[in-house]
């Protein structure tokens, strides 16, 4: 059975017995489940190995929408918190924490809207939201067949470019994530100018290198060998 499915079957549960009052609202639990499902595909982080996604989520609600749900607030949302664990789970996506879902009300949300903010882990949220930090109508899209080749392993990984401007390094603010010891926490960074893609060195420590040549800034080509301190990617387009 799907995450989503048990998830439903858990609500169509609740709408049976002594709660059925409470959904009365114009928002369905299910619409916010599919926005907070939203949020985590929309906010991936690829690293090496991995596909990183956010642990924690915040859901929006205008507060009389929010009001239906306050009464039942804190199992929904360990019932929400369960559904993307086991969604993670089925689409082979990485949690760093145990995820956490939290439901709240906010004036300025208009009624009958969900907005959802995810962040890597409750602890970070003090760092700036990542909703939809991957959507690709920022200017490149998938279709635009960009993306880097990684040579590490039995076989080449593919890290797809998706945005105009893509800062690749070690840590987990990066849109690209390379858990390599030889890549600095924030090592280089793609941007879409000229109708092409540029490469700019953050300041490494180890540096970066197109072709051999370590380069501060330099426009790339299809075919094109980046070096981040040593670890090699080709750089693919077309």
């Amino acid at each position: 059975m799907s995450a989503l499915r048990r998830f439903e079957q858990f609500m169509e549960q609740m709408v049976e017995g002594s709660v059925a009052r409470m959904f009365r609202s114009p928002i369905q639990p299910v619409e916010i489940a599919r926005r907070l499902e939203r949020a985590m595909e929309s906010n991936q982080k690829i690293s090496i190995k991995r596909v990183i996604v956010p642990s924690f989520y915040r859901a929006y609600l205008h507060p009389q929408d929010f009001a239906a749900f306050q009464p039942v607030r804190q199992q929904l949302e360990q019932e929400m918190a369960t559904y993307l664990s086991e969604l993670a789970a089925e689409r082979n996506f990485t949690l760093l924490d145990q995820p956490r879902v939290v439901l709240a009300e906010d004036p300025s949300v208009p009624r009958r809207s969900i907005q959802v903010v995810a962040e890597m882990s409750d602890s970070q949220a003090e760092q700036p939201n990542m909703t939809m930090i991957m959507q690709a109508d920022r200017g490149v899209g998938r279709s635009s067949g960009a993306f880097l080749l990684l040579h590490t392993g039995h076989e080449p990984q593919a890290l797809p470019i998706e945005t105009t401007t893509v800062t690749i390094g070690r840590g987990l603010d990066n849109d690209i994530i390379l858990e390599d010891t030889r890549v600095s926490r924030k090592h280089a960074q793609l941007r879409y100018r000229q109708r092409q893609f540029w490469l700019f060195d953050l300041g490494s420590t180890n540096g970066t290198f197109v072709n051999g040549e370590r380069i501060a800034e330099r426009a790339l080509r299809d075919g094109d060998v980046v070096s981040l301190g040593g670890l090699e990617l080709t750089f693919r387009e077309g």
